[in-house]
């Protein structure tokens, strides 16, 4: 292959306003009625050309007995994490968030799907979907399942387990 045509990325020209003490946006999320013990921090850090978010995420619990397993991460439209019904909860957060009415997985707000380990889930991505100043006032959302990318119109993701508002930090 010819490398002429691979487009040369600078680590330091892409992170270089990173500065890992200071996000400009975060969201603490919290488990709802169906895992309440769900508790974590996501940082937004605004690059010149996406985003670098990182999550950290505690008290996850086991799908099927399995001490590890891939869960939906997504930003939902609206940034309001009331619980509502105990059994279907946070729809006040609406679906995922959809500027450009893309199909499913390509939605601004499909990220990639957390896998925790022990109740444990820690994720680290970059994004040009959209800026930090556009998500303020967004939620994040933790799903009980995996997204698998197809379904219409959100994954098949599963029920609702955490939820966390995105505000300037």
């Amino acid at each position: 292959m010819d490398n002429s045509s691979c487009h040369k990325y600078d680590i330091q020209q892409i992170f270089g306003l990173y500065n890992a003490s200071k996000p400009n946006a975060y969201a603490r999320i919290k488990g709802g009625p169906l895992a309440p013990c769900i508790v974590g921090d996501i940082f937004l850090y605004q690059l010149d050309e996406g985003v670098y978010i990182k999550a950290y995420i505690t008290g996850i619990p086991n799908i099927n007995n399995q001490t590890s397993s891939f869960h939906g991460f997504h930003i939902h439209e609206v940034g309001d994490c009331t619980v509502g019904n105990a059994n279907d909860p946070f729809t006040a957060a609406k679906s995922h968030y959809n500027p450009t009415g893309a199909e499913h997985p390509m939605h601004a707000g499909d990220l990639p799907p957390i896998l925790s380990a022990n109740g444990v889930g820690i994720l680290s991505f970059y994004t040009n979907r959209f800026t930090v100043d556009q998500v303020i006032g967004k939620s994040f959302i933790l799903h009980q399942g995996y997204d698998d990318f197809t379904s219409q119109p959100a994954g098949n993701a599963g029920s609702r387990l955490a939820c966390g508002v995105i505000v300037y930090y």
